[in-house]
């Protein structure tokens, strides 16, 4: 460690670069480059850490330089190795740890490179193989400080030597140096070559008589050859020094990556000769490359990253600025990735993800990208593409590509994809309008079918600025704290007494307004939105219940909304009822309310079996906007069916046609048939009320009996509730003002 010279040093950029992308990589607060000391462990670069040392004792570092594996503590406070440890007890407050031991000749261990957190966690093999690479190129950046202090060493007994014979010793002390440099000569009128012992060492040659000039170049690959020539030439014809770095290939066929300087000696008043040296620097290139990978390639697929893409994508724009030429983007979206993701696990989600980054490669035009952005959004540029009939083509072969099954775990997964395409100068002048008109295009496809192809349309541009903000707004609501659940009351029509409530999704403006369901619809068909609020709801709603139980008040059954996402989400039914168990609230408290959209989807037999589960616990299922769009009876046979909803829409007609009376009777009729109760939406009159009780519709909903409200004036009224299992013995609900 001491030999190294690296303890108390100052920042050096390229480790606090490899911290800092550590730290973005793996989503951990603290990262370090961690060197053991003999009482101290000192740290060469950090992020997230105040304190430049710790005393050794304290360090986790001190068990990981302990073997030659990665040290991983998913949960220090639960590890008794640490669980005392001042470091977990108190700042920084280490429950995560994951250390690479640091080594630079497998042996011997003189620190870590490691990831800390502040909240426990697992460490999946994808990010160990991660941990590992990035460990190797701090090992990299060590070596090179080793070879580069060996080479001030080197430098610094030359100057004392004599110079006498100044070309030769310089020729030997520049081969003493450091390992992996040799000095090399050319006698500019013989042409015969002069090589040190490294020289042959690093051409994997045994040292003797020296290739002639053109065999010394045969170990060149023929690009790399034309720089060394040229590099050779001008030095000769100018007396300007030369250093370039190239490919180069051993006598054994090793590929090296070395670094080769050069200059002219001129002798009598002639050129005498090239004198220079020779190293091999693939350790400090491969660490390069490796850094410039983390940056740059997404490290699952092995194409671009969403960085990659946004430098490529400007300098494509560039491009055809300048040549008057166009350059297309097409952003691409797996369909249902998630459910793979749920059903097969993440292993079978990464091996789908590279065959359809290695598939759309394949199908790449020459002088196109591919680039994963996140998730499973991929982008795709094409350069000088042409017109757009070729655009589309290129699109339709990417789609017919992945519609190949995908094998993983022994089993074949099928997966399809939408496309949006946006064109510049067509489309777009600037490079965030065309993300963003591909982006539209996109959301055209999607909100055709899946599998589409969609082009960027102008007049849906407000479509797409709608759901946009309308997403951004349950966002901001839900980070705020601001999505709340109000209650509007359901009654029994034959004494009007309250029996219970539903929960609808309201955001509280920060001016205090409240924003109904209907001002931000758009945000239910983004599946991240839905699942959102979705969760967001579910959690408050049983608060509510669990706290007015607490104060001695049965709210009744609570009527909650059900979303697309999560009646397709496969650990829904498990979620709902564990949060119904930890609230201490039976099942039978709750109903879920489903449009029959749901059961028109991509799955009906998944969201048939999600209803199953949760109605066999004891849920409450209802059929809501019963009798409008598609409506069919089979959904009352084949769906476990509780209670209809008569859409308000029906109600509103009450008094205004002549068909709506007779609709009603008719559904409330069938539905007793079928031996489940009817809930009529929309009472706001005391005549529809009338005739809804006169032909025995069992429930009713409306101003007539309240607006939604929040909780706390759902407590301050004084209602008549009937027990919730048995839905009929009433008990009073206290005023709580």
């Amino acid at each position: 460690m001491h030999a190294l010279k690296l303890v108390g040093t100052s920042v050096q950029p390229h480790f606090d670069a490899i911290v800092s992308l550590a730290s973005k990589h793996f989503g951990c607060p603290i990262v370090l480059v961690s060197l053991i000391d003999h009482d101290r462990q000192w740290f060469k670069a950090k992020c997230g850490l105040d304190v430049c040392e710790t005393a050794r004792d304290l360090a986790f570092c001190n068990y990981t330089i302990l073997d030659s594996e990665l040290f991983v503590v998913p949960d220090a406070s639960k590890d008794e190795r640490f669980s005392d440890n001042p470091l977990v007890t108190a700042s920084p407050n280490i429950r995560f740890y994951a250390g690479y031991p640091l080594s630079l000749d497998d042996e011997h261990r003189v620190g870590s490179f490691c990831v800390i957190d502040t909240v426990p966690r697992s460490f999946s093999a994808t990010e160990k193989d991660a941990l590992i690479e990035f460990g190797q190129i701090v090992e990299s950046l060590i070596e090179s400080h080793a070879h580069s202090l060996a080479l001030a060493v080197a430098v610094a007994r030359s100057k004392l030597e004599s110079r006498e014979l100044e070309t030769k010793n310089t020729l030997l002390l520049q081969a003493e140096r450091m390992a992996e440099i040799g000095a090399w000569a050319l006698d500019l009128q013989t042409l015969r070559t002069t090589w040190s012992d490294e020289v042959f060492r690093l051409h994997d040659l045994p040292v003797g008589m020296p290739p002639t000039l053109d065999e010394a170049l045969s170990f060149y690959p023929e690009a790399s050859r034309h720089i060394v020539e040229t590099n050779v030439q001008t030095t000769i014809e100018t007396g300007k020094p030369f250093v370039f770095e190239t490919d180069f290939v051993t006598a054994t066929g090793r590929k090296r990556r070395i670094r080769s300087s050069g200059e002219r000696q001129i002798a009598e008043g002639e050129q005498a000769r090239l004198v220079g040296v020779f190293q091999d620097v693939t350790v400090a290139h491969e660490a390069r490359e490796k850094l410039w990978k983390s940056a740059n390639i997404d490290f699952l697929t092995g194409v671009a990253n969403r960085a990659r893409f946004q430098d490529s994508l400007a300098e494509s724009f560039a491009a055809a600025k300048a040549e008057g030429s166009s350059v297309s983007l097409l952003l691409l979206d797996l369909d249902g990735f998630k459910e793979i993701n749920d059903t097969r696990g993440h292993q079978a989600g990464d091996d789908v993800l590279k065959m359809v980054a290695e598939r759309l490669v394949s199908r790449l035009p020459p002088g196109g990208m591919v680039a994963r952005l996140g998730g499973d959004e991929f982008a795709i540029i094409l350069p000088r593409v042409g017109s757009a009939g070729r655009q589309q083509t290129v699109a339709r072969q990417m789609l017919n590509a992945l519609k190949q099954p995908i094998r993983t775990m022994g089993d074949s997964v099928l997966v399809s994809a939408t496309i949006g395409i946006a064109t510049y100068p067509g489309d777009a002048d600037t490079c965030e309008a065309l993300l963003r008109c591909a982006d539209v295009a996109l959301y055209n496809g999607k909100n055709r079918e899946r599998g589409a192809i969609g082009c960027y349309v102008t007049n849906i541009v407000n479509l797409f600025d709608k759901r946009r903000l309308a997403i951004e707004k349950v966002e901001r609501a839900i980070i705020g704290n601001r999505l709340l659940p109000f209650y509007q009351p359901f009654v029994h029509l034959s004494d009007r007494s309250i029996y219970g409530y539903e929960a609808l999704a309201r955001i509280r403006n920060r001016d205090g307004s409240i924003s109904v369901a209907g001002d931000f619809a758009e945000a239910f068909s983004d599946q991240r939105s839905c699942r959102r609020i979705g969760d967001r709801m579910l959690a408050l709603v049983t608060a509510d219940i669990a706290n007015l139980r607490a104060g001695g008040i049965n709210p009744g059954v609570i009527s909650l909304n059900a979303t697309e996402a999560e009646l397709h989400n496969t650990d829904f039914p498990e979620r709902l009822l564990n949060r119904l168990d930890e609230c201490g609230i039976d099942p039978g408290a709750l109903k879920l309310e489903v449009t029959e959209t749901l059961f028109l989807g991509a799955d009906p037999k998944a969201v048939r079996t999600t209803l199953r589960t949760l109605s066999d616990a004891g849920v409450l299922i209802a059929l809501d906007d019963f009798g409008t769009g598609y409506s069919s009876l089979s959904h009352l046979r084949d769906f476990p069916i509780d209670q209809i909803k008569i859409d308000k829409s029906f109600v509103f007609g009450l008094g205004r046609n002549a068909e709506s009376p007779a609709i009603i009777k008719a559904l409330v009729e069938l539905a007793h048939t079928l031996g489940k109760t009817v809930v009529a939406e929309g009472i706001e009159t005391e005549g529809q009320y009338e005739f809804l009780r006169s032909i025995g519709c069992d429930a009713g909903q409306g101003y007539l009996f309240g607006k939604a409200c929040e909780v706390a004036t759902v407590t301050g009224r004084r209602y008549s509730l009937p027990a919730i299992k048995a839905g009929i013995n009433a008990i009073s609900l206290p005023n709580r003002n």
